[in-house]
């Protein structure tokens, strides 16, 4: 997949993240650009990390072991951050949550293709 294919499926996915995180918790529009910003640069690091020159640019920053600490940040942000926003710091869970959607939904991508993510 291209760096444009990568970031479309990034900000879909983190605007519908963002519809459901603002249904429960009421999120400043601050948070939301910065979240923003955070899931573009999460959607295209992977690539940045290990240039993709050829077919075998797939490394550990493209592997299932990447794509399983990925996940497993993203869910403990995103938990700590819907029960944070008593304390006020929901916003710093959000933007790291949104990082990690990123490179979730990139390596969920290139997992599509033919080559896939390596063990």
């Amino acid at each position: 997949m291209n760096r444009e294919q990568h970031l479309v499926i990034g900000i879909i996915t983190f605007f519908l993240y963002t519809y459901f995180i603002y249904i429960l918790v009421k999120i400043s529009t601050d948070a939301i650009v910065l979240g923003f910003i955070a899931v573009v640069l999460g959607s295209i690091i992977p690539d940045i990390l290990e240039s993709p020159k050829n077919w075998m640019h797939r490394g550990l920053g493209h592997s299932k072991r990447a794509l399983k600490f990925t996940a497993t940040i993203f869910a403990i942000t995103a938990f700590f951050g819907l029960f944070s926003f008593i304390i006020n710091i929901f916003s710093i869970f959000y933007i790291i949550s949104s990082f990690f959607l990123g490179y979730i939904v990139h390596l969920l991508a290139d997992a599509t293709t033919e080559v896939g993510l390596p063990d």
